[in-house]
């Protein structure tokens, strides 16, 4: 009997302990954590008391506001859907999305140096207004891609390549934020997924815009040069496996520039086997494959499989961007940023700067590199390439008067459906103020469909960036 009680008192010990460690972890450890979750109805109630910060776009346009209802303040949307996808939503039922999410601590004034003013408010139980918030997009650059993606399906991202900073992000389908409560059921069964950001979260086949970074290795590790030649058949046989040009196309022995401004599939089949799986990954991970990109928003990670997972088959598929290899707008939108910036990618951001509500400066946003996947000589070849697309190649539709523009033409095949098509562009190209991706869902091809939506973005940029 002893030993019986003697085991008890040890297992109920035990489990006394192990009471006490889970507790002092959600009372002390997770607490903020659970506090701020943004499914915490009661946390999201006693907020509602708060006055937020508001949002603005980097020229000044209001993007989230409040107005007094019951006592409590309801957050109002001006813009509507045209900056959801960023702004995201802040509601007592559903909790919070994008910006809202991300900055919450911010908006509701908890993450600031307060005036003594403010302090005395705060001890005395006063409410003291949250935060403003302003971003780094600009919103007639913003609502020029909106419009321009009407009731196509897909996203376009927009960034300065020198700095980082999100210029535009657009998405089709979306929703409207003031009326998330109404709507939500509805929101949530939609198959076109209208709360999914396409531009940071959609994962696409990248089709031939993968091309850029096949290039960037093939050139950057010395396998080739934009002047080698190879032979360009209309298809080749991998392995007993097909691998064919557009129309099966025949285009004889033809430079590597050449090849990547008409987008030859069969040559970047022959140079993906020539760079090898462990090479062609490396480089596709140098560019941020496989890497978490460090974002203000929600970010799907753009995938690569492992070398020891690919043969010579998936090898060749993957390196005209097809096979498994799955890439969000973002992530080609940085690629592109890699070549326009002589190599380097700078850290991608959506925030411009933070004040109180007296106007006074608490945080402000400074550029910061995060990769560097080739040398600045590698990138001036792309650079070179990519002119000679829009001038030559597949891209012409991207042409734009006294500007020169470089672009990457992508059709991405798709099982069961039209292809995706896309377009990686930047301009001036002798000195790049804006990089573009356009990605329009199962449209058929770049060349057609994205090259001239690109154009008008680029044009639109570049009047509103001056």
């Amino acid at each position: 009997m002893n030993k019986r009680l003697y085991t008890l008192g040890i297992f109920f010990s035990i489990v006394f302990v192990v009471l006490i460690i889970n507790l002092t972890y959600l009372q002390v450890f997770a607490a903020h954590k659970i506090v701020s979750h943004p499914e915490n109805k009661r946390s999201l109630a006693k907020d509602a008391s708060i006055e937020r910060g508001k949002i603005f776009s980097s020229d000044g346009e209001l993007l989230a506001d409040n107005t007094v209802v019951n006592n409590t303040y309801v957050r109002i949307y001006p813009q509507e859907k045209i900056t959801s996808a960023l702004v995201g939503f802040n509601d007592i039922t559903y909790g919070r999305a994008g910006i809202e999410l991300t900055y919450n601590d911010y908006l509701l004034g908890r993450r600031t140096m307060v005036s003594a003013e403010d302090y005395i408010k705060k001890i005395t139980g006063d409410k003291v207004p949250g935060n403003d918030v302003t971003l780094t997009i600009n919103f007639p650059l913003q609502k020029e891609a909106f419009e321009l993606l009407a009731d196509k399906r897909g996203a376009i991202v927009v960034l300065n390549p020198k700095t980082g900073a999100i210029l535009a992000m657009a998405t089709n389908p979306t929703f409207d934020p003031n009326n998330i409560n109404e709507n939500w059921t509805n929101l949530i069964k939609d198959s076109s997924a209208p709360l999914i950001n396409r531009g940071a979260q959609g994962l696409y086949p990248p089709g031939s815009s993968f091309k850029i970074i096949t290039a960037s290795a093939a050139v950057d590790s010395g396998i080739s040069s934009p002047a080698s030649i190879y032979k360009g058949p209309g298809e080749i046989k991998i392995s007993g496996n097909t691998i064919s040009n557009y129309d099966k196309k025949d285009f004889g022995e033809i430079p590597l520039n050449e090849a990547f401004a008409l987008s030859v599939n069969t040559v970047f089949a022959q140079i993906g086997l020539e760079l090898g799986a462990k090479q062609l990954v490396e480089y596709a991970e140098n560019f941020g494959f496989n890497h978490k990109i460090p974002f203000d928003l929600s970010v799907n990670t753009s995938t690569i499989p492992s070398p020891n997972k690919m043969d010579e088959v998936a090898l060749a598929w993957s390196s005209v961007g097809q096979a498994n290899v799955l890439a969000t707008p973002l992530q080609m939108a940085l690629a592109g940023a890699s070549i326009a910036n002589k190599g380097t990618i700078m850290k991608p951001c959506l925030i411009k700067e933070i004040r109180d509500h007296n106007d006074i400066l608490i945080r402000k946003f400074e550029s910061k590199k995060w990769l560097k996947p080739i040398s600045e000589a590698s990138a001036i070849e792309i650079t070179d390439m990519m002119i000679k697309v829009v001038e030559d190649g597949t891209g012409k539709a991207a042409q734009i008067p006294n500007v020169k523009v470089a672009g990457k033409t992508g059709t991405a095949e798709v099982a069961n459906d039209a292809p995706h098509a896309w377009f990686i562009g930047f301009a001036p190209a002798e000195n790049p103020q804006v990089v573009v991706v356009v990605i329009i869902e199962n449209s058929g091809y770049g060349g057609k469909v994205t090259a001239p939506i690109a154009k008008k973005i680029i044009q639109k940029a570049l009047r509103e960036i001056k």
